[in-house]
């Protein structure tokens, strides 16, 4: 199993797979499709879905399976209500390589952990805020913009114009989220203009199992090749 540090120092376009639950079904389907790192959630509920996703104790023993799969795992730790540093831990030593969380939402003790640190822009971020992220510790950055009254509508060239001032102004690896409903042929553009990867999420994967598998093999074959 390769951990975000080791897939972020290899050179292919990366796919994360935000799952719609903490469930084995929907990791394992997400693997099998061609996934390189899938993403789990707690402490939230989420914008798209409305999907409530609680405690860190109530998925661990479902992330006890979902780690016999051998799978890159990252997870997002919560929002206004954030795991504690002992679960941090926790999180750490069950498998966990990476951690995705908005900068507004994260407590300095995040710092400390040992996974690879991936902070999040949301709609409210402002420019100078992109060059300062690698030296707070950023292993990596979702560019995360949209305004959650947009989310889903399609791509546009203002959107397009924001991801590319971003990516000026940075060197980390910068992935974008499906919150616009990003098709699978768009996805090369945005690979193009230089971001490491793309998270798709229940927009274009929808909840549907059946429709998730479909969609991750559908953006596992264009952004892979």
């Amino acid at each position: 199993m390769l951990n975000f540090h080791e897939l972020l120092s290899s050179e292919k376009p990366l796919l994360i797979v935000s799952l719609p639950e903490n469930s084995l079904d929907y990791a394992r389907a997400a693997i099998d499709n061609g996934a390189d790192a899938i993403k789990l959630h707690v402490n939230l509920k989420h914008r798209v879905t409305g999907q409530i996703h609680t405690s860190w104790k109530a998925i661990k023993s479902e992330v006890e399976k979902i780690k016999e799969l051998n799978c890159c795992m990252g997870i997002v730790p919560g929002t206004e209500t954030m795991a504690s540093p002992s679960e941090i831990k926790e999180m750490e030593d069950s498998g966990f390589s990476f951690f995705d969380v908005y900068i507004d939402y994260a407590p300095l003790y995040l710092l400390n952990s040992n996974m690879a640190k991936m902070l999040a822009l949301n709609y409210t971020y402002e420019l100078y805020m992109v060059k300062h992220l690698v030296l707070i510790g950023a292993d990596a950055v979702e560019v995360s913009i949209i305004n959650p009254s947009d989310y889903g509508k399609p791509l546009t060239l203002l959107d397009i114009t924001k991801y590319k001032e971003i990516l000026s102004m940075t060197e980390l690896p910068a992935f974008v989220p499906t919150q616009k409903k990003i098709s699978s042929t768009e996805c090369e553009r945005l690979l193009e203009m230089g971001f490491r990867g793309i998270i798709i999420g229940p927009i274009v994967t929808g909840v549907n199992l059946r429709d998730f598998s479909k969609a991750v093999r559908e953006y596992g074959k264009v952004i892979h090749g």
